[in-house]
């Protein structure tokens, strides 16, 4: 399986992970406003695939805050997306890049970790792996690195996408459950979630007040959370008109 699902017929700047678009639609939107062309595709590695003239310039991105970063190394992720970097640059040519989101005091801040096995373990990645890792302060200067170095690549009429072959292994059940606790509450607090709950249908039947006993949970996203499992689906009426059209047929 290929990083990209499918090969796009027009040329861009960058592609974007549609799991990280659905989560960061505010960064989609600043680089289509500073210029770039974007299209959001689902990848197998990395979260943003910039495209170059040369193919052997584009770069293959992986963007983590400082938590996610933390949280990765807690679960071993980071080696498995390590590993998928790496694949792509032996197997394709392109260059891997960790960007690294946030002020790395704040692991050592909210974890009993020291700062020196943080360090460690970067610089396992960037001297035993060869994956370089970019400190972005906030996610503005995120959005401002993405956009320079798109632009500095080659006009986007010349770019030329490279279908990458990197294998990656299905998701496990864990991930899964990971994944659809952070379209709940993000990925901060559907960790916390977990932790205090075990599994999405104890947070499923927790009431109001026992969501809020999560650290983090206020009354309004416990609300949110509550009525996601409490509220009655109905289909909008665009479904409807479409399932009458379809009767007609």
């Amino acid at each position: 399986m290929g990083i990209l699902s499918e090969q796009l017929l027009y040329p861009v700047d960058i592609i974007v992970d549609s799991r990280e678009a659905s989560k960061n639609r505010d960064v989609v939107e600043e680089l289509r406003r500073r210029g770039l062309r974007v299209a959001v595709q689902a990848l197998e590695a990395g979260d943003y695939y910039l495209l170059a003239r040369n193919p052997r310039k584009a770069l293959l991105v992986e963007r983590k805050s400082v938590t996610d970063f933390a949280n990765s190394v807690r679960d071993n992720r980071i080696w498995e997306q390590a590993k998928l970097l790496r694949q792509a640059a032996e197997k394709e040519g392109v260059r891997p890049v960790i960007l690294l989101e946030g002020w790395l005091g704040v692991i050592e801040k909210r974890t009993r970790w020291n700062i020196a096995a943080i360090l460690r373990i970067l610089d396992e990645i960037v001297l035993d792996w060869g994956i370089p890792v970019i400190p972005a302060h906030s996610k503005r200067a995120t959005i401002v690195w993405l956009a320079a170095k798109a632009k500095s690549l080659g006009k986007t009429e010349e770019k030329r996408i490279v279908r990458l072959r990197v294998e990656k292994k299905p998701p496990t059940i864990q991930e899964r459950i990971l994944y659809v606790a952070e379209g709940l509450a993000g990925p901060v607090l559907a960790r916390r979630l977990l932790e205090r709950f075990g599994t999405l249908r104890r947070i499923a039947n927790a009431s109001i007040r026992e969501l809020m006993t999560v650290e983090g949970v206020g009354e309004k996203r416990a609300k949110e959370i509550y009525e996601i499992f409490n509220t009655e689906w109905k289909p909008s009426s665009e479904n409807r008109a479409e399932k009458k059209e379809e009767k007609r047929a």
